[in-house]
């Protein structure tokens, strides 16, 4: 990041290599206080939306905010990902397709599954008094209950975390393309595989429903791809920073287990304070003015949620978390019709997770060296934990 003085306006890159979570908190006060409109000139020219007004008004707005630019800036791929990637009325189409997956009455569905793997993946080191949660708990839970509804095996489940990790590192560069080139092919062989042999799993229903929308299976793959890698890594990126938390603030802790009732309102303040998943892109389909800046039509617009859910004037005292925080309209989850689809599930499996912890290791704390996520992994848009271990 180039050295600011005075008379420059401050620019946000999500591409730096100082972008560490301290820093990225501290760029967005710069930037909602100076320029809360600011202008990146890389990539092809952006926008950075950084006040909560500003971002929550783009984003329920998917008319003059167009998602169809794609997800990534710089873009890591030659085709869309739906449904991220697609305005209405397409959207709606893939929507109605992973509806299985991301309602909230298949979450509700789910929760004795998500109970019965957390209580495994607790039980393997619950004797032991010390653990790292991340790979521990963290990750193999939202992977194992995903494979669990696409009825795919350990081994399955292993190649999937493989190639995210592999797009992970390489998000912010060309070899992102081959990665999701070579994970699509998968997902397509496997598509030929149910069709031959269809199962009471996600990936069978996906295609029946199919059947009557006639998506053709490279788009299907590159859906595929999107769900299955942020329908588990994002998970993990948010319930790694809400046990990071509660890992190092003991009081917090006591107060859910006095008042378990309170575990769905701390998980959404914390979610708040440390939102997994920074910043989401839109394109401009007509000339717009916001915050007095004036945008042309085709222009690229990043919608920075995590700076939205620090702005003082709508949060109260925005950089502390506040457990009992009411209301809490927080965009942690996105907002408008392209808000997170696995939001109901994703919510299941960190509640669960917390509530488990908190009766079975009260009083689990920080036993060594924590390690935040690299500032470019995912394209630059993740934050979270990578490492955290704990003894109790």
């Amino acid at each position: 990041m180039t050295e600011q003085t005075d008379r420059e306006a401050p620019v946000y890159d999500p591409h730096t290599r100082d972008l560490s979570p301290e820093r990225a908190y501290e760029l967005y006060g710069e930037l909602r206080e100076r320029c809360p409109v600011a202008h990146g000139e890389k990539y092809g020219g952006y926008w950075a939306l950084s006040r909560y007004e500003d971002v929550r008004a783009a984003a329920m707005d998917h008319d003059g905010y167009s998602s169809t630019g794609g997800v990534y800036v710089p873009a890591v791929s030659d085709h869309r990902f739906p449904p991220i990637d697609y305005d209405p009325p397409e959207h709606e189409k893939f929507r109605k397709l992973i509806a299985p997956l991301t309602s909230a009455a298949a979450a509700n569905q789910m929760e004795p599954r998500i109970q019965a793997t957390v209580d495994r993946l607790v039980g393997k080191f619950l004797e032991a008094g010390e653990a790292e949660l991340v790979e521990g708990l963290a990750i193999p839970l939202p992977l194992d209950v995903i494979t669990q509804l696409y009825d795919l095996g350990p081994e399955q489940a292993d190649e999937i975390r493989a190639y995210s990790l592999d797009f992970l590192e390489h998000a912010s560069d060309d070899e992102g393309r081959k990665v999701i080139g070579r994970v699509c092919d998968y997902w397509v062989r496997l598509f030929a595989q149910r069709r031959d042999e269809p199962g009471d799993d996600f990936i069978s229903q996906l295609l029946a429903i199919n059947d009557e929308l006639g998506v053709n299976d490279e788009t299907l793959a590159n859906m595929m791809f999107i769900l299955t890698y942020a329908g588990h890594d994002s998970t993990a990126l948010g319930l790694s920073n809400v046990l990071l938390y509660l890992a190092e603030h003991p009081e917090a802790q006591q107060r859910l287990i006095d008042e378990p009732k309170l575990i769905p309102t701390a998980i959404e303040e914390i979610l708040r304070y440390e939102t997994p998943l920074h910043w989401f892109p839109r394109q401009l389909t007509a000339d717009a003015c916001m915050a007095g800046q004036r945008m042309s039509a085709g222009d690229r617009v990043m919608l920075l949620f995590a700076s939205a859910n620090r702005d003082a004037r709508v949060f109260e005292n925005p950089d502390e978390v506040v457990i009992d925080r009411k209301p809490n309209k927080h965009l942690a989850f996105g907002a408008g019709i392209h808000s997170c689809p696995g939001m109901p599930l994703a919510k299941a499996e960190i509640r669960v997770a917390v509530r488990t912890l908190l009766e079975r290791i009260p009083g689990f704390r920080i036993n060594g060296d924590v390690e935040r996520t690299n500032p470019l992994e995912g394209g630059g848009r993740h934050l979270g934990v990578r490492r955290l271990p704990v003894t109790w």
